[in-house]
């Protein structure tokens, strides 16, 4: 399943740095949990960055963007529509 987190990134914030940090995290995730990071999103002037997962639950998105630093604003099942 698709699952897109949502945090405020305002203007000053290394979107690139926060980007990697939330790769490295689900990368890094421990055994037991389902997550791989798809892409990141900013949108400067809502100040918003958008992060899809790719993963078994909202819960194990929720923990990856801990151990990443990252405090999600809200975790939702997405799907992609091409």
């Amino acid at each position: 399943m698709l699952y897109l987190a949502e945090l405020y990134a305002p203007r000053g914030e290394d979107i690139a740095d926060l980007a990697q940090r939330a790769r490295a995290a689900a990368d890094a995730a421990s055994p037991g949990m389902s997550v791989a990071f798809v892409q990141a999103i900013f949108v400067p002037l809502d100040e918003c960055c958008f992060i899809l997962y790719r993963s078994a639950s909202a819960a194990d998105v929720t923990a990856a963007g801990a151990l990443a630093g990252l405090d999600f604003d809200r975790v939702a099942e997405a799907r992609a529509l091409l």
